[in-house]
């Protein structure tokens, strides 16, 4: 090559390209990891505040993380699952499955609450669960309708 300084320099930019490339994901992931373990810190500070919201609420607590089974058909091969709601309560006799959010996934508008708690219900064989949101301090008792109507 006629230009040793033009390659020596078209080698810097690519290896200069592909530290920033590797930092840029090393950084990404960092930032991933930061904010999984921040909302694991969250939730398990919003567990420990629900268990204090129940009781004000008049629930008894019964057990926590209950393991509930479950099973489905993919074509007709059975596949069997847990499914584990935070804490199986009790109020004036009736017991329910309560589960414990913060933030959005706290509001009964969020589809993946209401799927979850609709689940968690069919497999506890009733039609009622408690949402207890941690973030905003509320208790709320959900009711789906009965199968039949």
């Amino acid at each position: 090559m006629d230009n040793p300084e033009g390659l020596i320099l078209v080698i810097l930019i690519i290896a200069a390209a592909v530290f920033f490339l590797w930092l840029g994901w090393k950084l990404r992931l960092a930032w991933k990891n930061f904010l999984f373990s921040k909302r694991i810190r969250r939730g398990k500070r919003g567990e420990g505040d629900a268990i204090e919201l129940l009781k004000k609420h008049g629930y008894r607590i019964f057990q926590s993380q209950v393991t509930l089974p479950g099973h489905l058909y993919v074509d007709d091969d059975r596949l069997e699952f847990d499914v584990r709601p935070d804490y199986l309560v009790e109020r004036d006799g009736v017991q329910y499955l309560a589960e414990v959010k913060t933030g959005d996934a706290a509001k009964i508008g969020n589809r993946s609450t209401r799927r979850q708690l609709l689940e968690y219900t069919r497999l506890g064989r009733t039609n009622m669960a408690v949402l207890v949101d941690a973030t905003t301090g509320t208790v709320r008792k959900i009711r789906f309708e009965d199968h039949d109507g």
